[in-house]
């Protein structure tokens, strides 16, 4: 940390310092960004500015403030059928894919990868 730099404390008790790091979100090469790195927890940050630099490349990649779409379900048999929106399998070109995995992710929560 330079000289005269305030310290900003971290939740976990330590001190966050600022480095250069290559920052990838969601799959996306953002660059070498301003982060800050809480010397203790190891926990990374994003300044404003670096936070600026991501949402720029995720919008630019149709990932950032994607609408949430409503999906139906109905039963068939004994399994449960989901009906997705023909925008999003257009998106992702779903039509393709024969395969993919489902999990759960909290009480209510399911993400599906293709």
């Amino acid at each position: 940390m330079k000289p005269n730099t305030p310290k900003i404390p971290c939740p976990c008790g330590g001190w966050l310092e600022l480095k250069k790091d290559k920052v990838v979100q969601e799959g996306i090469d953002c660059g070498m960004l301003n982060v800050e790195v809480c010397n203790k927890c190891q926990t990374t940050y994003l300044p404003e500015k670096s936070m600026l630099v991501v949402e720029t490349k995720l919008k630019e990649a149709g990932l950032w403030g994607v609408e949430r779409k409503e999906v139906k379900f109905w039963k068939t048999g004994s399994a449960v059928t989901i009906r997705l929106p023909t925008s999003l399998v257009r998106k992702l070109n779903l039509d393709q894919v024969e395969k993919g995995y489902l999990s759960q992710e909290g009480k209510h929560k399911l993400v599906i990868e293709i």
